[in-house]
């Protein structure tokens, strides 16, 4: 009975250490696809060919680019990097600026408002951690829109809280420590946020000397994160995706559009934003004087005035929660309700505008293990990144993304 026990235990010893083997083999064989997602803010398309940018160039050359990259409607940073995230427009996944009112919530939501950041419900569609996450695909992310909330039931299996202080170099040095855990530790999928050339455009402008020494340091950033990819074990089977949110243009005092100028009795309405776009919401009593008020609106130079039934299709940004009138902008104008709310508002540099103006747009650069070398395609829209992400770590996309896996395809190996 013994001799039978010891038979069988040693029988299921050598198993276990055949399959083992089996396994290792494999891994090495066909190893485990890595992503590694780098959003440079506010990186306008044409910031690479005014300077030198040899990382940059290095990049484009040994994979693939983009003429540039278009923005979501509006060209704001979370609704585009949760674009980016998700493949839908902002109307689809309900980000439709960095703050903004939710008529169904009777609430609005901040980017400067942690329980707002962190709550899932503000959170439509399915980003790209939690499609990886939901198929056995752990995921780590170091700062993106979204990922501090749980969402869907789910979470990264690593992620950070934002804070914006962190320097750019311990943030390149934690992606790294985590592609160095253990086999069954670490994530297949890592995003990595870094707040510049924005934060500089903004107090500068874009063509400023500053934003040019933000180009110059984030070429030698993507530098250092090259290197450690060159230097890691799994250098051969990851693959580096560099976007950014949306462009940069330059913006005046002397373009300043004051409502209360051209329209009377604002009182009956909510205005929600200001800045390049503003949505107005009648209030409930007040819904006879939308006729009267859109009159108004549309005679305002210098901007354009949407009914909600009348804003264009190709803004993609039209749910249940718009409100009755849509405000935008001409590129390098700003709307405020009066001279009072623009009192604080001192940038150089905005953004927001219409996606397709050339200031608005970005890059995207992709390079690594099943990338070809040396193509550049036309531009591109954001959404269709998520689909990219979802083939090259061999994950089903979620089913309801806006995204085309078709439009990317050709860069792949």
């Amino acid at each position: 009975m013994k001799t039978e026990c010891f038979g069988k235990d040693l029988k299921y010893k050598v198993v276990t250490k055949i399959l083992l083997l089996v396994f290792t083999l494999i891994t090495f064989i066909f190893p485990r696809p890595y992503v590694l997602v780098v959003s440079f803010d506010g990186f306008r398309h044409d910031y690479l060919d005014r300077l030198s940018t040899p990382n940059f160039d290095k990049l484009k050359s040994e994979g693939s680019s983009a003429e540039s990259l278009i923005s979501v409607f509006p060209s704001f940073t979370f609704p585009n990097h949760y674009s980016i995230a998700t493949g839908t427009y902002a109307g689809t996944h309900g980000l439709i600026a960095n703050s903004f009112y939710r008529k169904d919530f009777n609430a609005s939501y901040s980017m400067r408002k942690k329980n707002t950041v962190v709550d899932g419900k503000w959170y439509g569609a399915e980003p790209i951690w939690v499609t990886a996450e939901r198929q056995g695909i752990k995921s780590a992310i170091f700062f993106w829109v979204g990922s501090e909330a749980e969402i869907n039931g789910y979470r990264p299996s690593i992620y950070e809280n934002y804070d914006g202080s962190i320097p750019f170099s311990q943030r390149v040095d934690t992606v790294f420590d985590w592609y160095s855990l253990p086999h069954e530790n670490r994530p297949q999928l890592c995003m990595l946020y870094f707040n510049e050339p924005d934060h500089l455009g903004h107090v500068y402008g874009p063509e400023s000397a500053q934003v040019d020494s933000s180009i110059i340091e984030m070429d030698a950033l993507l530098g250092t994160i090259m290197a450690k990819i060159n230097a890691s074990s799994i250098k051969d089977s990851l693959n580096l995706i560099i976007v950014s949110d949306h462009g940069m243009t330059t913006i005046s005092k002397d373009k300043y559009i004051y409502l209360d100028k051209y329209v009377r009795g604002l009182y009956d309405l909510r205005i929600d934003g200001s800045g390049p776009i503003s949505q107005l919401f009648l209030r409930p009593t007040k819904s006879a004087r939308k006729k009267s008020i859109y009159r108004q609106l549309k005679r305002i130079p210098n901007m354009q005035a949407y009914l909600e039934e009348d804003i264009p299709s190709d803004f993609r940004i039209v749910n249940e929660n718009t409100g009755d009138f849509l405000l935008v902008a001409d590129e390098g104008w700003s709307i405020f309700e009066n001279k009072k709310a623009s009192v604080d508002f001192n940038p150089i540099g905005m953004h927001g505008y219409d996606p397709q103006l050339e200031n608005m747009k970005s890059i995207f650069i992709a390079s690594g293990a099943n990338i070809k070398s040396n193509i550049q395609i036309k531009s591109i829209e954001n959404i269709h990144i998520y689909p990219l992400l979802c083939n090259l770590l061999e994950i089903e996309a979620y089913e309801e993304s806006e995204g085309k896996s078709h439009v990317l395809e050709v860069i792949l190996k």
